[in-house]
């Protein structure tokens, strides 16, 4: 559904959104730092046309790549007071005021939430995760962590097998958050 560079900016976003940075989640950055410029920027890269707008059905997945988590019912609603159909292209401008209602209504992430998120990896859902598979992930998938920043996240967290428990690790995540 998005382009390459679609993809990366989605995947930088999502990996922000899992290793908070300068102290702040995702969707607290947006809220305080983005300006309406990054935000459009963002909002192109979901453009397949190039005519500056989206498919109004892909206003849950533009929400998102902006940390916001709408639910189902909230994005039907959204494409309907826009178009009922749900074919119509839309602008930045008719999108924001939308993105501005959802955001107000969206809950942040929990904890669970993120534990959910970390079960995926969790084939046997023993609550660990090999950390050399991750440390792969981190630093071969998306925008590439360094070794040294990967290390700085898992220190103190690996333990004898090589193996990082996910809740204690989001713990710390959202403790430094």
């Amino acid at each position: 559904f998005l382009s390459h560079e679609g993809k990366q900016w989605y995947q930088r976003r999502v990996r922000e959104h899992y290793y908070i940075t300068n102290n702040l989640s995702i969707a607290e950055s947006f809220s305080i730092m983005a300006d309406t410029a990054e935000l459009k920027d963002g909002f192109s890269l979901f453009d397949k046309v190039g005519d500056n707008n989206i498919e109004a059905s892909q206003i849950g997945d533009v929400m998102r790549a902006f940390g916001i988590n709408p639910t189902n019912a909230q994005i039907e609603k959204a494409i309907e007071g826009i178009d009922p159909a749900g074919k119509k292209r839309i602008g930045f401008n008719r999108f924001m005021p939308v993105f501005e209602t959802v955001k107000g209504a969206s809950k942040p992430m929990t904890f669970e939430d993120y534990v959910e998120g970390m079960k995926v990896f969790d084939r046997d859902l023993v609550g660990y995760l090999n950390s050399g598979e991750l440390r792969h992930l981190l630093t071969f998938m998306g925008e590439k962590l360094t070794d040294a920043e990967v290390d700085q996240i898992f220190a103190g967290l690996e333990d004898d097998n090589g193996n990082v428990q996910y809740d204690e690790l989001i713990r710390r995540l959202m403790k430094d958050a």
